[in-house]
């Protein structure tokens, strides 16, 4: 009887493996791993092969989101199957299909837990998990230069007391932060909800979990003529800030009292 596994690396590099995921993908049978829905910034083929001690495929989005029955499933029905991905595994739809596709014909499916960047963006910035809402991604201009759902998903977050996190398109090349906030203020011009103004307190987001992490806290004007280095980016656009929050913002990012004090 064969096995999928759906085992996640978190959010830099092999490190993110936790013990329980090191040890299923050293027992697996065949070892596959996908980059494309995330990207980890200090990770090595070559180390993640000699840590699992097994030869690893690299599957492309068409392996995953077309050919997965012929690619993974048809293995998995009589082999130990591992699938290494980026962040936590049920974090990306195209791996809940392939685990709900699994079920459907009888195969079991274990999954291997690790960190996400939607629990990570809280932890980093001090931000009551609890109070996040709808987590959104923001389109590059060069595919979508008009996303109206992701501005009206942003308002109605605000419009409820949540907070927002964005996350950027990787597609080639990386939406990059500043182009990210360009497109949502291009888009409050326009809407004129109040959601993201050029004075709006903003949260940018880079390489969270790399020794070289970026957690910078200012105006959306003010990070849109920033520099953030390498990806993967996200933003975070706050509601109202409870006291604790406003304190670990200034303490953990080293965000202005005077701009924290207005969106409290």
């Amino acid at each position: 009887m064969g096995e999928l596994l759906l085992i996640g690396m978190g959010l830099h590099d092999e490190n993110g493996l936790t013990l329980r995921g090191l040890d299923a993908a050293r027992n697996a049978d065949v070892v596959y791993a996908e980059f494309y829905t995330s990207i980890m910034p200090g990770l090595s083929l070559d180390r993640l092969q000699r840590l699992v001690g097994k030869e690893i495929r690299v599957l492309k989005r068409n392996d995953l989101e077309e050919d997965a029955d012929r690619t993974i499933l048809s293995r998995a029905k009589q082999s130990r199957v591992a699938l290494l991905t980026p962040g936590d595994p049920m974090s990306a739809t195209t791996h809940l299909t392939i685990l709900l596709e699994a079920k459907k014909i009888g195969i079991p499916v274990r999954l291997v837990h690790s960190a996400s960047i939607v629990t990570a963006a809280a932890g980093v910035t001090g931000l009551e998990v609890y109070k996040f809402g709808r987590t959104i991604t923001i389109p590059s201009p060069r595919t979508n230069p008009n996303p109206e759902s992701v501005y009206e998903y942003l308002e109605a977050n605000r419009r409820i007391g949540l907070h927002t996190l964005g996350l950027l398109d990787i597609d080639d090349p990386q939406l990059t932060i500043p182009e990210a906030i360009s497109v949502l203020v291009r888009l409050e011009g326009t809407k004129k909800a109040g959601v993201l103004a050029e004075e709006t307190l903003t949260i940018a987001l880079a390489r969270v979990e790399s020794p070289d992490c970026i957690v910078r806290v200012d105006t959306a004007g003010n990070l849109m003529k920033s520099e953030f280095g390498g990806p993967p980016f996200s933003i975070i656009v706050p509601s109202k800030l409870h006291f604790m929050e406003a304190e670990s913002l200034r303490v953990l990012a080293g965000a202005p009292p005077q701009l924290l004090e207005a969106w409290r």
